[in-house]
């Protein structure tokens, strides 16, 4: 159809579209939905109508057949059941970075791994240090975690300052952050397991593997695989998170056909359809509809599962499950009593100084220490100096670091909120700090 077949209304759906496309795509717009879910739960649950949102997030939602009956709460349903997706895409992304990104490179995965190692391993022992011997110990993994959305966010406002290789830089140091996160989630913060229904649940990743080598690619069989694995890993006690990321390393991450006999295909296809004497009519020619649906099915040959998933799964995610999250778990009620009693307990300090001085230190010297015995490279245009802003604005832990103490601190709510403060105040000071610090550092390298 040409523009001036279209009538006014579409042409008007037509200017604004592209425009309205990349607000919604923009890693600044996904940032910004998180954020303002967040304000609106600390809104909602610190004025007059409180006792709704408490309501809203314990409500009870569930389905009964005859005798069977799942119930849990608006809460659990979204931690332990739409989060799955969330570690489902970072799965994909894991594996997309470990094959054709920058953790494909040896050096920049040795870096990586060292910045990555050190961001984990000193804010837990910050955390430590400050509840040795409490039984607040187990929150220990709360300041390892890094929000990706949220550094990725606050690195897009001082973009002009920074060079387009410090944000590949940090999602791969993310990426990286999020497999120990991860792996401490399934490790240390899982109570008692169940070995029939764990053993189970392997059982069926391996089929799925299985399935990947046969050359399975059906969206709907792994569709169906991937709920059995969950429902099998919520009873075993390893949280089903967990299975999101497992499911995600079995997609198929190769194409169907090979480019060259894919790229003959679709021009035999086209040619076919350029021979016609009259126009290409989808709607009444049944035989140029189906020639169309070939050509579509030749772009999917072409791509592959992984990719593909990945991009349908990342605005959902972004617009929709994350601020859902934000808007449950983000809803801390505090007094300015209470706010200082969190920022002076053992666990708002082992947070906010694990989080701002743990990630400065430990990124920040990890890669101190691998340019100074060669041990691993910058990308290009990245310097020490972008490192050291990098290392404070993942001091950002929102959405990992709150999830992490929900599993740590479920059931002790006075604990829970302390973690959730901490964690609030250190994001927010390492935002404002990260940016502070790249954007006076760009000042200063211009005017050298």
């Amino acid at each position: 159809m040409t523009n001036d077949s279209k009538n006014a209304l579409e042409r008007g759906l037509n200017n604004i579209q592209p425009q309205f496309s990349s607000f919604i795509r923009a890693q600044t717009t996904s940032s910004l939905f998180l954020l303002l879910s967040t304000i609106v739960a600390l809104w909602w649950a610190n004025s007059i109508y409180s006792a709704s949102y408490v309501n809203l997030v314990h409500t009870p939602i569930g389905l009964i057949f005859g005798d069977f009956e799942f119930k849990a709460s608006l809460k659990h349903i979204i931690n332990d059941g739409l989060m799955v997706i969330f570690f489902f895409l970072l799965g994909l992304e894991i594996k997309r970075e470990v094959l054709v990104g920058d953790l494909a490179e040896p050096e920049n995965r040795r870096m990586l791994i060292f910045c990555a190692l050190g961001g984990m391993i000193c804010p837990a022992l910050i955390y430590s240090m400050f509840n040795y011997s409490l039984d607040s110990q187990i929150g220990w993994g709360i300041p390892m975690a890094t929000d990706t959305a949220f550094a990725l966010g606050v690195l897009t406002i001082v973009r002009k300052h920074i060079p387009d290789s410090l944000l590949a830089f940090i999602v791969g140091l993310a990426i990286v952050d999020d497999v120990g996160a991860i792996l401490v989630i399934a490790i240390f913060y899982t109570e008692q397991i169940s070995i029939m229904p764990l053993s189970s649940a392997f059982a069926l990743i391996a089929f799925l593997a299985v399935a990947n080598y046969a050359g399975v690619r059906q969206p709907l069989f792994y569709i169906i695989v991937s709920i059995a694995t969950w429902l099998l890993m919520l009873k075993s006690g390893v949280h089903p998170t967990v299975a999101g990321v497992a499911i995600a390393l079995t997609v198929p991450a190769r194409p169907e056909l090979a480019s060259k006999k894919l790229l003959n295909k679709a021009k035999s296809i086209i040619k076919s359809m350029e021979k016609k004497p009259k126009s290409v009519d989808v709607l009444g020619s049944k035989e140029d509809h189906e020639k169309v649906l070939k050509v579509r099915d030749v772009v999917e040959e072409a791509s592959t599962p992984l990719r593909r998933w990945e991009d349908a799964l990342d605005l959902p995610v972004a617009l929709f499950i994350l601020p859902l999250f934000a808007l449950t778990n983000a809803g801390v009620v505090f007094s300015l009593n209470s706010l200082v009693d969190s920022l002076q307990h053992p666990i708002g300090l082992g947070i906010i100084s694990g989080l701002l001085l743990g990630k400065f230190i430990g990124i920040s010297g990890a890669c101190w220490l691998a340019l100074r015995y060669k041990l691993g490279t910058l990308p290009g245009g990245v310097n020490f100096q972008h490192v050291v802003g990098a290392s404070l604005i993942t001091g950002i832990g929102f959405t990992m670091s709150t999830f992490i103490a929900m599993l740590g601190f479920d059931g002790r709510p006075e604990q829970l909120q302390y973690a959730k403060t901490a964690i609030l105040v250190a994001s927010v000071l390492a935002a404002v700090l990260g940016a502070l610090y790249l954007r006076l550092n760009s000042v200063k390298q211009k005017g050298e």
